[in-house]
């Protein structure tokens, strides 16, 4: 069986380096909008097809070099493989970093990536060097450290900025947008699995490489079909975005404002939004805050009790309009009164509907009910209600009818 799987090795490489070329050349002539919302998604979209041509490279370099012995090592590979590895892990940083955070491929983190590209790759060519060869492998190593660096700081900057993110879509939007950006936190963990997976394999036999070929298959199509999909939510999703992000995105400030800068700018900009809304300057911010807050109520009652929230999609910004108020104010109201962000403080106003209607209709079909109330699905329905109650619907509807029985 090994023997097998050695003989026919290179056949099965050869096929997936073509399959990686084509996912490539999908991406590549896959035509997105040509707006500026969309240019983070242009990049990241041709750093995802050189990753997946470093891939196909990285293969061929292998089967140039084989030697057909699989007990036999080569250093060489083991050189170009970390100096490849390190390029893809910065294709596919730098891809799925552009989609979570608008200005992550910014003038500094490029020359910062660079320099430690070009330190790893030096160890790492500098280790074939004869007279070097009893450190060798000690050098090599030490080339390793950069892609676990280049890793290891990626992971916490997705970390954070998913989880941003995720926030940002639940305070912005009434339904679950957040599935629609699951896929790259899934896809994140392949990827990492996928350069662990390939360190191994350097020095691994046919069986192991073998399940490799088959594994970064799988990931880069399930990755691009997910990309390609994500086009469609792409513009909708960038509208949580905070307008100074957006305007960051701008050429001429993309690379000039830092972290501090953009909290300064988000503050100066909710102090301009609360100065459109009331021209009390000579009141404190304490009563000011008050005051809106007894000016919303009554708007935010009258809403509810037109059972405005039934609508399927809305988002914080079209609430705030019809409010007459400023999405930032609607936001901050909502958590600082029902200590929920947007999208759960809906859900919870659809989640009371859904029993009314289940005691007063329990004949009523769930799928009617969830469409009634403003979800979109019955799935999201279900979710959503037995996040909230610990309970399914129809769990909770049978449970309810047997207390009712018993009563009478």
């Amino acid at each position: 069986m090994i023997s097998f799987l050695e003989r026919n090795f290179t056949y099965l490489v050869t096929m997936t380096s073509i399959i990686y070329c084509i996912l490539g050349l999908v991406l590549i002539f896959f035509k997105s909008p040509k707006t500026d919302v969309y240019a983070p998604y242009r990049k990241s979209k041709w750093m995802l097809a050189a990753g997946m041509w470093m891939i196909s490279i990285n293969i061929w370099i292998w089967l140039a070099t084989f030697t057909g012995l699989w007990t036999r090592e080569n250093a060489w590979v083991a050189s170009f493989d970390t100096i490849l590895f390190y390029l893809i892990g910065i294709c596919y940083t730098f891809s799925f970093g552009s989609l979570t955070d608008y200005t992550y491929i910014s003038r500094q983190r490029c020359k910062i990536t660079a320099i430690k590209f070009g330190a790893t790759a030096f160890i790492a060519l500098i280790a074939m060097i004869d007279a070097l060869a009893t450190y060798r492998q000690f050098l090599l190593i030490v080339a390793l450290l950069g892609i676990i660096e280049l890793c290891a700081r990626h992971l916490i900057f997705f970390h954070r900025s998913y989880l941003q993110r995720n926030e940002l879509i639940a305070n912005y939007f009434s339904s679950d947008k957040k599935s629609d950006i699951r896929w790259l936190y899934i896809s994140h963990w392949l990827l990492y699995i996928l350069l662990a997976f390939g360190v191994v394999s350097i020095t691994s036999g046919a069986v192991i490489n073998w399940l490799l070929q088959f594994y970064v298959v799988a990931v880069n199509v399930y990755i691009t079909v997910n990309f390609i999909n994500y086009a469609k939510e792409y513009a909708t999703l960038r509208l949580a975005t905070p307008e100074e992000m957006i305007a960051v995105m701008d050429k001429t400030q993309s690379n000039n404002l830092s972290h501090k800068e953009r909290k300064k700018k988000e503050e100066e900009e909710e102090e301009e939004a609360e100065g459109e809304e009331v021209t009390a300057t000579s009141r404190t911010k304490k009563t000011y805050k008050e005051d809106f807050r007894n000016i919303l109520r009554p708007r935010i009652a009258a809403w509810v009790k037109a059972k405005g929230y039934t609508h399927e999609q809305f988002t914080l910004e079209e609430l705030a309009a019809r409010l007459y108020t400023n999405k930032t104010y609607l936001s901050t109201f909502i958590k600082d009164e029902y200590d929920m962000n947007f999208s759960g403080w809906v859900a919870s106003l659809r989640i009371d509907e859904a029993k009314r209607i289940m005691l007063k209709e329990p004949e009523k079909k769930l799928q009617e009910v969830a469409f009634e109330c403003g979800f979109s699905s019955l799935a999201y329905f279900s979710s959503v209600f037995s996040k909230s109650e610990g309970i399914s619907p129809s769990a909770w509807q049978r449970e309810f009818s047997r207390k009712t029985d018993g009563e009478q």
